[in-house]
């Protein structure tokens, strides 16, 4: 095997395939009211298509391009907006706290990961912070989510693309490795164990 012979992976891992936007037209199909954001690429993952219920509940999928992104909300007959000049809606937000709220209920003890103040950190995601969770996601290898991740499983992204990107795995090469601290650092995950 030659020095220069090794492939590099594709910009932000997997491509965006048929499946995903067969995802996103069910999806927008079964609620009311859903816009479309697209998230344009970045150094570390493709462009996305973030759809976005009336009640707040939102899913987001990568796309071959905004231009693909703007087809899809065309056909599918729902408003599309780019991310950069709108940023989010508010009832995203709104959304994720009353599903925080929920999860953690009367229920959880002093002993539950979820008794701290979900509520809080999910209010406070900004552009910059989401589109580092869609990088940890992308170098991670998990599907995107449906929501935003708790901070237990932020955390637990957050460590899979690490170990995923390290220098060790792919023969040197730190770029993955530089794009999850800086996703890392975007989220303030930088200084807590590993």
């Amino acid at each position: 095997m030659g020095l220069f012979s090794r492939r590099r992976g594709t910009k932000g891992g997997r491509k965006a395939t048929k499946d995903d936007l067969a995802q996103l037209r069910e999806w927008s199909s079964q609620r009311s009211g859903v816009e479309a954001f697209v998230e344009p690429q970045t150094s570390v993952t493709q462009t996305t298509l973030l759809l976005v219920a009336g009640d707040g509940e939102f899913t987001r999928r990568r796309v071959a391009s905004p231009q693909a992104a703007a087809d899809f909300a065309r056909k599918a007959g729902i408003p599309v907006y780019d991310t950069n000049r709108v940023g989010y809606p508010q009832r995203m937000r709104d959304y994720s706290v009353r599903v925080s709220g929920r999860s953690s209920g009367s229920s959880s003890g002093p002993g539950d990961p979820r008794s701290g103040s979900p509520t809080t950190e999910a209010r406070r995601r900004s552009p910059d912070e989401l589109r580092a969770i869609a990088a940890l996601e992308a170098i991670a290898g998990v599907g995107e989510t449906t929501g935003e991740p708790d901070a237990e499983e932020l955390r637990r992204i957050w460590r899979l693309a690490r170990s995923r990107a390290h220098p060790d795995r792919r023969g040197g090469d730190r770029t993955a490795w530089d794009e999850v601290e800086i996703a890392a650092r975007a989220l303030g995950l930088q200084g807590e164990g590993r």
